[in-house]
């Protein structure tokens, strides 16, 4: 189930640059049911678990890094399907991979210098009390973040997590 739930996320981020509810929701759901049919209430607590700390987690990117909502609808997804231990692996390879994406991209739009110099004036911005999304005027623009994100649970995957 995860592994279609990404392919249709990546797939309509690159076609529409969403990720709707209407995938993302009704996974996060599953994946609590499914613990709780794996191994009863202390599976949905580990589904549950594994949501919440992707929840905090993009939260604080949402605030801090403009961060979508679906992107962060789809990671809480990731951790209710597979649970706390994978979404904490999953989390910090999606960084990962969301870090080399985001390279890639700059690099391959000749903008690495520009966008740093945008990144740093936003942020100072925002240092100083004026809220200013962290793409705003960017070379890049965004970043369809979901391949990131399945990229991440798959080597989440790969490494037995």
């Amino acid at each position: 189930m995860m592994i279609a739930m990404l392919a249709i996320a990546v797939y309509t981020d690159l076609r529409t640059g969403k990720v709707y509810n209407k995938l993302t929701v009704p996974c996060a759901v599953a994946g609590l049911a499914l613990g709780g049919a794996a191994a009863g209430l202390a599976g949905v607590a580990d589904r549950a678990l594994g949501a919440a700390i992707v929840l905090g987690v993009v939260l604080a990117l949402a605030a801090v890094a403009g961060l979508g909502g679906g992107d962060a609808k789809l990671m809480i997804a990731v951790g209710a399907l597979k649970g706390f231990h994978f979404a904490v692996w999953a989390l910090l390879l999606t960084g990962v991979f969301g870090g080399v994406l985001a390279l890639v991209i700059m690099l391959r739009r000749r903008a690495l210098k520009a966008t740093a110099v945008n990144m740093i004036a936003n942020m100072l911005s925002n240092a100083g009390g004026v809220g200013t999304d962290l793409a705003a005027g960017s070379a890049v623009g965004k970043i369809p973040y979901s391949i990131a994100i399945a990229l991440g649970a798959l080597g989440a995957l790969a490494l037995g997590a």
